[in-house]
């Protein structure tokens, strides 16, 4: 997801791949109850301006003969700029999202982004202010996102998702920049991976087949 679709706010993503979706010829099964919606999520939404190239979609569509790779072309073919499918499979077993990386590209040199990674790694605690409908509060990124490293000029951070919450990439960078000497400049952030895990089966739960 790259270019002006980074821009996008996760909601607008899926209406759009919703219309991309129609324009290639396929249907969306709707949900059951008064209320029917489509069948789609997309998983661990990314913040507006932060471009990406791993996105997982999950969509439940009409017809039980489907081609994977028919899929992907068509759907290919009726994206929009910036947005590029690149595979396709029937669904498998379901997953959960452990986490995601990050490259947090900087105009400061290799230097000042190596001290700034070492300051960081070497603190106890990073924390900085988050604002929400809920009010403010403080976020130890550092939890989540423990071990920034420099690769190619960039840095490069795993975020966790723990059960009390995660980190957002832009909160990272603002911890590199307390842990900084000087001004690291604006930060582009581009999401490298989705990370997923199996979903742990429950105790006395049976597969549906």
């Amino acid at each position: 997801m790259r270019d002006r679709a980074r821009f996008l706010s996760h909601l607008e993503m899926v209406d759009v791949l919703l219309a991309a979706l129609r324009r290639a010829g396929y249907a969306v099964t709707l949900s059951q109850g008064m209320r029917p919606k489509p069948v789609i999520s997309l998983a661990l939404a990314r913040g507006v301006g932060v471009a990406s190239e791993d996105e997982h979609l999950a969509v439940d569509l009409v017809g039980d003969d489907l081609d994977p790779a028919q899929v992907l072309e068509r759907l290919a073919a009726t994206c929009p700029r910036g947005v590029v499918p690149l595979s396709c499979a029937p669904a498998g077993p379901k997953a959960d999202v452990t986490g995601a990386s990050y490259r947090l590209a900087f105009p400061a040199g290799a230097a000042e982004l190596e001290g700034a990674c070492a300051a960081y790694r070497a603190a106890p605690a990073l924390e900085v202010e988050r604002s929400g409908p809920k009010g403010r509060r403080q976020i130890d990124v550092r939890r989540f996102a423990p071990d920034p490293t420099v690769e190619d000029g960039a840095v490069h951070v795993r975020i966790a998702i723990l059960e009390d919450g995660s980190a957002k990439p832009d909160e990272v960078a603002r911890a590199l920049q307390q842990c900084a000497d000087a001004d690291l400049g604006r930060v582009a952030i581009t999401r490298l991976q989705v990370h997923t895990a199996p979903r742990p089966a429950r105790v006395g739960a049976t597969e549906t087949p």
